[in-house]
C-alpha cells in the first residue's frame, strides 16, 4: 500500500506521533492494531514487526499481535514460532497462543513439533477449552506411536460421545491397531488422566480396557481401578466398571460381588454393579431363590439397565419360576421391544409355560426387526402349534432350519408341528434329523418314541423310550442304587433283580403287565420297589414277587448283597417286544368287539369288593347304573387342560337314572355343585362315600371301582385303575390324530383291552363324544347290570 494510503487508514494524531519518534514501538503497534481493523493485514504486519524492534516504550501483546499477523497472512511457519514465544513468555495470552501454536503446526503436518510442545500439558486441565486442539494434539501423538497420550487428548474433545464423530473415530482406529499402551505407569497415567471422560462413555471404556488387557497391562489397569484417586476423578463411576473388569475375567466370586457393591452404595442403581452381584447362571442352583427374585426385580425395574443385564435378569426369574416372576418378565418384554434376543429368551419361557398366547406377539416382533433369525422363527414355531395352529408352525420352523440347519430344537419343534397336523410320519423324520445333528437330544428322542408307538414301531419306540430319565423335567427321579441294570440274564439261585416303579400311580398300575413277563424270566426272584399305597395290591396281584414301598430313605432290603441287579419298570417293554407282538395279534380282535370286560391282571380284596358292592347296591338298586366318574387329576397345565372336561360335561355323557360315584380324589365344592345342577334335571345323582381317602387308600379304592358297573373318566390314573381290574371304562382322550401312544399302532390298548378310548380333535368341543359315550353306555346297560352277578 502507498503511504499515502497507510496514512489515509491511521488516525491523524497517530501519523504524527510516528514521525516525531519513530522508534516508539507502542505506537508502531497501536498503528498496527488499527490497520488490522481495516482489514489491511500485511501492512499491519509491517507496523507490527517495526513494533518489536523498536525501542521502549514496549507495548504489552505485541508480540502476540505479530503472531496473529503471520497466521492472518498465510506464514504459519512464522506464527508458530512467535506463538510458541508468547507462550514460554507467561502472559494471559500464553494458553491461547499454545492453542494457535498447535493449530499452525497442524497446518504444516509438524507433529513433531506439536508434541514436543504439549509434552508437559495436561490433557485434564484442557477439557473444553477447544475442541481442535484434543484433535490435533491427539493426532499428533498417534503419529508418534505415544498412543496413550494421543487417546488422553482425544477423550477430551467434547463430540468424543458421538460414535461417528472424528474424534471417535480415530481413538477407535487407535484402540483397533496394534498400536503397544507403552509402560505400565504409562497405562496408569492415561487412566487417571482421563478418567472423567473414560468412565461416562460405556462404549469407549469397554474398548480402552480391552486394548490394554490384550497388551498384557492387566496389573497396571487392576492397580488403576482400584486407585481411591480414580473413584474421585470419576466421581465414582470407575466401580461399576471395576466390578465389570472382574466379572469379564472370571475372577472369584467374591472379589466381583464386593466391586458391584461398592459401585451400589456410590450409586444405587449402577447397572454393571447390579450385574456383578448376580451369580453366574451356572451357579443358581446354589443361590436363595428369594435373593435372585429381588435382584431380578431390581434389575428389571431400573431406567438404566442395559440389554445383557436385562437378560440376565430374564435369566434369574426364569429360573426361580415363580408365579410373579411372569409378571417382572412380561415386563421387561415391554420395555426393551427393539431387542430380539431378550424377546425370543422371554418368549420362550412363555412357551415353555403354554402361555403361547402372550409369547407370539414377543418373538413375533423379533422375527420382524430380525427376519433371518432362527431361534426366534423356532419358537414362534412352537407358539402356534401351542395356540392349536400348527400349519403356520410348519412354514416358520422350516423357515428357521433354513437359517440354521443345525439349530437346537428345530427340528424337534418342527416335529411338533407336523404332530399337530396329524403328520406322524413327517414328526419322526424331523425328529430323526434332529438326533442326527444333536444325538443326545433327549426331548427329541421321546417325542420319536412316542410317536413310533403310536404307529406301532414298537421295537424302535420302546428303544427310544429308555432315554426318559434324560428329560430335564422327568416326573421321576433315578433311584439311587447301587446295583447294575439288569438285561434278563438268570440269577444264580436265591439272588434277586430289583424293578422299580416310576412316573405315578396310573403308570405303576399300567406297567404292571410287563411284570408277568419279567417273573416268567426269573421266577420268584424279583423285588419291586412301588408306591406304598400300592403294596397291599400288588402282592394279591403278584404272589410270586416281592414288594416294597419306596420310602426316604431307601428300605434297606432294596440294598442287601441278594439284589444282584436294577432296571426301572419303563425298561421292561423294551425287552418284551416280541410277547406284545404276540399279544397284539392274540386281542386284536378285542378292539372291534362293542363291549369288552374281564381282562384285568389287578387283584382287588374280596372282602372289601363286598362291602362296597352292598353300599353301592344301597343306592343303585335295580335298573340304576352305578358307574364311577373323575372329570381331571390333580395337575392341571394347558396341555393337561386339553384332555379334561367340565363337571356338567361329564355328567352329560351318563344315561339318565345313572348314580354316578365320586372318583375324583381332588375336587373344589363348586364343581360338585356344577355336577349336581346338570346331573339333577335327568335323574342322575352323585355319591362321594364319606370317610374314602380318595387319594391314599387306594386299596380301598381298588375295591370301590371293582364293585362298579363301568367308570367314564379322562385319561387320568383313574382310567388305568379301573382299566387293570377289567372294569369297562369310557376314557375321554384328545388327540389330533385319535391316537395314543399306548395303543401301539392298534385301535385300542392291547393289554388293557377294557379302556375304551373315545377321542375329539382339540379345535372342537366334546359334544360329540360325549353323546358318543351316552348313547354307548345306554346301548350296554343290560350287559352292565348282567356282569353285576
Amino acid at each position: 500500500m502507498a503511504v499515502s494510503g497507510i496514512l489515509n487508514a491511521i488516525d491523524r494524531k497517530d501519523a504524527f506521533v510516528l514521525l516525531e519518534t519513530p522508534s516508539d514501538s507502542k505506537c508502531w503497534d497501536l498503528t498496527g492494531q488499527q490497520l488490522i481493523r481495516g482489514q489491511d493485514v500485511h501492512s499491519a504486519l509491517r507496523f507490527f514487526k517495526r513494533s518489536t524492534i523498536s525501542g521502549p516504550p514496549y507495548s504489552e501483546n505485541s508480540l502476540y499481535r505479530l503472531a496473529m499477523a503471520f497466521e492472518l497472512t498465510g506464514d504459519f511457519e512464522s506464527a508458530a514460532d512467535h506463538y510458541v514465544s508468547v507462550a514460554r513468555n507467561g502472559s494471559a495470552f500464553s494458553r491461547d497462543a499454545l492453542r494457535r501454536a498447535v493449530g499452525c503446526f497442524g497446518r504444516l503436518s509438524q507433529w513433531d513439533r506439536i508434541v514436543d510442545l504439549m509434552s508437559d500439558e495436561s490433557a485434564s486441565e484442557w477439557v473444553n477449552f477447544n475442541r481442535d486442539v484434543a484433535m490435533l494434539v491427539g493426532i499428533a501423538f498417534g503419529n508418534c506411536g505415544r498412543v496413550c497420550r494421543a487417546i488422553s487428548w482425544l477423550c477430551i474433545a467434547p463430540q468424543i460421545a458421538d460414535r461417528d464423530s472424528d474424534p471417535a473415530k480415530v481413538v477407535s482406529n487407535l484402540l483397533d491397531g496394534n498400536a503397544d499402551p507403552g509402560s505400565s505407569e504409562e497405562v496408569e497415567k492415561f487412566i487417571q488422566e482421563t478418567a472423567h471422560v473414560l468412565f461416562a462413555e460405556d462404549w469407549l471404556a469397554r474398548k480402552v480396557f480391552r486394548w490394554i488387557l490384550r497388551h498384557g497391562h492387566h496389573e497396571a489397569l487392576e492397580r488403576a481401578l482400584d486407585s481411591h484417586e480414580l473413584i474421585q476423578r470419576s466421581g465414582g463411576d470407575s466401580l461399576g466398571y471395576t466390578a465389570a473388569y472382574h466379572l469379564e475375567l472370571k475372577h472369584d466370586r467374591k472379589v466381583i460381588r464386593n466391586a458391584g457393591r461398592r459401585a451400589l452404595i456410590w450409586q444405587p442403581d449402577h447397572r454393571m454393579g447390579i450385574r456383578a452381584i448376580l451369580p453366574n447362571e451356572h451357579d443358581f442352583a446354589q443361590q436363595n431363590a428369594e435373593w435372585l427374585l429381588r435382584w431380578a426385580k431390581v434389575a428389571a425395574i431400573l431406567p438404566n439397565v442395559e440389554d445383557h443385564t436385562a437378560n440376565d435378569a430374564a435369566i434369574a426369574l426364569k429360573f426361580v419360576d415363580q408365579e410373579i416372576c411372569l409378571v417382572y418378565l412380561e415386563r421387561l418384554a415391554n420395555r426393551f421391544k427393539t431387542s430380539p434376543r431378550l424377546l425370543y429368551n422371554i418368549a420362550s419361557h412363555f412357551n415353555e409355560k403354554s402361555f403361547a398366547e402372550t409369547a407370539y406377539p414377543m418373538v413375533r416382533r423379533a422375527i420382524l426387526m430380525e427376519p433371518a433369525y432362527a431361534k426366534a422363527l423356532s419358537a414362534y414355531s412352537v407358539s402356534r402349534s401351542i395356540m392349536l395352529d400348527p400349519e403356520p408352525g410348519v412354514v416358520a420352523a422350516r423357515r428357521a432350519l433354513v437359517c440354521d440347519p443345525s439349530l437346537q430344537s428345530g427340528h424337534t419343534n418342527l416335529a411338533m408341528a407336523y404332530r399337530g397336523l396329524g403328520n406322524l410320519g413327517k414328526a419322526i423324520e424331523a425328529g430323526l434329523k434332529q438326533l442326527e445333528y444333536h444325538p443326545r437330544d433327549a426331548v427329541a428322542r421321546m417325542g420319536v418314541a412316542f410317536n413310533q408307538l403310536t404307529i406301532g414301531a414298537i421295537e424302535q419306540g420302546f428303544h427310544n423310550y429308555r432315554s426318559r430319565w434324560a428329560q430335564k423335567n422327568f416326573p421321576s427321579q433315578k433311584r439311587p442304587f447301587p446295583q447294575r441294570e439288569w438285561a434278563l440274564q438268570k440269577l444264580p439261585p436265591g439272588k434277586k433283580a430289583l424293578i422299580y416303579m416310576e412316573q405315578g400311580m396310573g403308570d405303576e398300575l399300567m406297567f404292571s403287565w410287563f411284570l408277568r413277563y419279567a417273573d416268567a424270566v426269573v421266577p420268584g426272584q424279583l423285588v419291586v420297589e412301588c408306591d406304598s399305597r400300592l403294596v397291599a395290591v400288588f402282592e394279591r396281584s403278584f404272589p410270586s414277587i416281592e414288594f416294597r414301598g419306596r420310602d426316604a430313605p431307601v428300605d434297606r432290603r432294596l440294598l442287601a448283597d441278594d439284589v444282584l441287579y436294577k432296571l426301572p419298570i419303563g425298561h421292561l417293554p423294551s425287552l418284551f417286544t416280541a410277547e406284545l407282538r404276540t399279544l397284539i395279534r392274540e386281542r386284536w380282535a378285542l378292539a372291534v368287539e362293542p363291549r369288552v370286560a374281564g381282562h384285568g391282571w389287578i387283584v382287588p380284596d374280596p372282602d372289601g369288593v363286598a362291602h362296597w358292592k352292598s353300599k353301592v347296591r344301597e343306592i343303585a338298586s335295580g335298573d340304576r347304573l352305578a358307574i364311577g366318574v373323575a372329570w381331571r387329576s390333580g395337575q392341571i397345565t394347558r396341555t393337561r387342560k386339553l384332555q379334561y372336561l367340565a363337571p356338567e360335561e361329564l355328567a352329560a355323557s351318563l344315561p339318565d337314572n345313572t348314580v354316578a360315584i365320586n372318583l375324583q380324589y381332588v375336587f373344589e365344592d363348586d364343581e360338585i355343585e356344577q355336577f349336581e345342577r346338570a346331573a339333577a334335571r335327568r335323574g342322575i345323582t352323585l355319591t362321594t362315600f364319606e370317610g374314602l381317602d380318595l387319594k391314599d387308600d387306594l386299596s380301598d379304592v381298588i375295591d370301590l371301582i371293582a364293585a362298579l358297573d363301568a367308570v367314564v373318566t379322562p385319561m387320568t390314573s383313574t382310567a388305568f385303575m379301573a382299566g387293570v381290574l377289567g372294569v369297562p371304562t369310557w376314557v375321554f382322550r384328545t388327540s389330533e390324530f385319535k391316537a395314543t401312544w399306548h395303543q401301539l399302532g392298534t385301535p385300542h390298548i392291547p393289554w388293557i383291552p377294557e379302556i375304551k378310548l373315545c377321542f375329539r380333535d382339540p379345535r372342537v368341543s366334546w359334544d360329540d363324544v360325549i353323546m358318543r359315550i351316552h348313547d354307548d353306555l345306554l346301548a350296554a346297560r343290560n350287559w352292565l347290570l348282567s356282569r353285576r352277578s
